[in-house]
């Protein structure tokens, strides 16, 4: 990983913005536990996941993903945690990574604590950004591996 003091010495017209990865699906692994989060919009809480690429899967081009050089590579994922969001931070956990909820009665933050480490399916696809001058990759669905 490049230091602070390396990208401060660096010559402007060495820097590029990050390629957006390719769309498809990934094979990855939570990395660490979630980072809690607020929107800078609205202020809404919510937590981000980090989710470290093992393999692209089929349906992603493979010399795209080899240019992109994407194994190794992290993919965020916000999550807002809101009343009429919460169903969506159970699917993750419970569904996606298969984290036992014991039929209901256990806490999202009990749950939370198992989510490092946890392999998961992330399919990718490519929004652009509000001004039009930029490609994202953003978190589609996921799935249980």
């Amino acid at each position: 990983m490049t230091s602070f003091e390396e990208i401060l010495n660096r010559p402007s017209s060495q820097t590029e913005a990050p390629k957006p990865f390719p769309v498809g699906t990934y094979h990855c692994i939570v990395e660490g536990p979630p980072e809690q989060i607020k929107s800078s919009q609205k202020g809404t809480d919510g937590l981000r996941f980090r989710y470290r690429v093992l393999s692209p899967q089929e349906d992603v081009d493979a010399a795209q993903a080899a240019e992109a050089q994407v194994i190794g590579k992290s993919i965020q994922d916000d999550v807002w945690v809101t009343e009429g969001s919460a169903f969506r931070l159970k699917d993750l956990l419970v569904e996606t990574l298969g984290i036992s909820d014991n039929e209901g009665r256990r806490p999202f933050r009990e749950m939370l604590a198992e989510v490092p480490g946890k392999q998961l399916f992330v399919k990718i696809k490519h929004q652009i950004s509000d001004d039009g001058k930029r490609i994202y990759s953003r978190v589609e669905s996921t799935a249980h591996v």
